[in-house]
């Protein structure tokens, strides 16, 4: 019976200890429309997480709806991060696709490094990305135009 409680005890700590390595999930604050000839789509643009810890992994799903005509995924990349300041920019790392469906992509990513903002007291930091969808702008019902849709987070570290 000891020996049981004592397991419990093991697994609520090891618990506790990796919780405190995990982000909360960043909420989208923005989301985004727009037409390519003959289709439309509607995507999650801007996310943000006001909790962040400096080097947790950040796990961001983008969905996007093709609202009218056909589009299918083909890449996602990293444009930047910023703030680019000489003394203190914020700097992460290259994002790594985990998965991809006909209506998301989930990356992951971490900042090493964030901005201080003297003005607010908080670092903070900003990462920009893109994925790119075949897009079918003629209305034949085949993807023949590669096109891009931008992706921001902004992440605050209050200390």
């Amino acid at each position: 019976m000891r020996n049981r409680g004592l397991i419990a005890v093991m697994v609520f700590a090891v618990a506790i200890l990796f919780a405190g390595s995990v982000s909360a999930a960043p909420i989208v604050v923005e989301s985004e429309t727009d037409t390519l000839g003959a289709t439309i789509i509607t995507w999650e643009a801007s996310f943000e997480d006001l909790d962040y810890t400096l080097g947790n992994p950040i796990v961001l799903t983008v969905n996007w709806i093709v609202v009218e005509g056909s589009a299918t995924y083909d890449s996602f990349v990293l444009r930047s991060y910023t703030p680019k300041t000489k003394i203190d920019p914020a700097i992460g790392t290259d994002p790594v696709v985990a998965g991809n469906g006909d209506t998301s992509v989930t990356f992951e990513f971490l900042f090493s490094d964030l901005h201080y903002d003297e003005d607010y007291l908080v670092d903070i930091g900003n990462g920009h990305f893109k994925f790119f969808l075949m897009v079918d702008e003629d209305g034949d019902g085949t993807p023949e135009t590669r096109a891009g849709f931008g992706v921001n987070i902004h992440v605050e570290d209050p200390q």
